[in-house]
């Protein structure tokens, strides 16, 4: 099983990396995106207290508008390892207050990062975000477009800090892999 999400994470590495027609651009990378949100909960580990059970769902929110929510609610339901992947779309916080295993916050939602960490005290979530610095802030990875590609980075280091195990299958595909300098017993870049 394990070997089949690994040949799917490749296959979406090569597709994200080939050349997107001008015409399709934006439906080609939503899929792209989904695709590498829906690889990440197959290869990232949470620690057992991350759940209520040993059943219990894994809770993929998209807050805000997620162009590519769609997609993503396709595999709604579908099993990662023993548990239900479940997809929560909202626009309310109130919705995602409880906790979110994988967070990713929509374009309108943006300018409430800097104080929206402060209002969801998470552990254990694995942030993925699509803007300029967001692995720098605290986010985990950030998914990002050059010209022609869809690549992604990783913060080792925040994902460490919140609890979470990632596949060195995916940090070997990653454009980069951060790691924030501890200074005077700060964690800071």
């Amino acid at each position: 099983m394990k070997i089949k999400r690994l040949i799917l994470f490749i296959l979406i590495s090569i597709c994200s990396s080939q050349h997107l027609s001008a015409e399709g651009d934006a439906s080609a990378e939503y899929q792209i995106k989904a695709l590498f949100l829906y690889n990440f909960a197959n290869f990232v580990e949470w620690p057992y207290d991350a759940f209520e059970n040993s059943t219990a769902d894994i809770q993929m929110c998209l807050f805000g508008n997620v162009p590519f929510g769609a997609f993503l609610d396709a595999i709604d339901g579908t099993l990662i390892g023993l548990r239900e992947l479940k997809i929560n779309r909202t626009s309310n916080i109130e919705s995602i207050r409880n906790g979110c295993h994988i967070l990713f916050v929509g374009e309108d939602q943006k300018v409430k990062l800097p104080t929206f960490w402060n209002e969801i005290q998470y552990i254990y979530v694995l942030s993925i975000g699509e803007e300029t610095d967001f692995t720098d802030h605290g986010g985990v990875v950030n998914i990002m477009r050059t010209t022609d590609q869809v690549l992604f980075e990783i913060n080792i280091s925040n994902a460490m800090a919140n609890g979470l195990f990632i596949s060195s299958d995916v940090l070997r595909l990653a454009r980069e892999i951060k790691k924030n300098k501890v200074i005077k017993g700060d964690l800071q870049e």
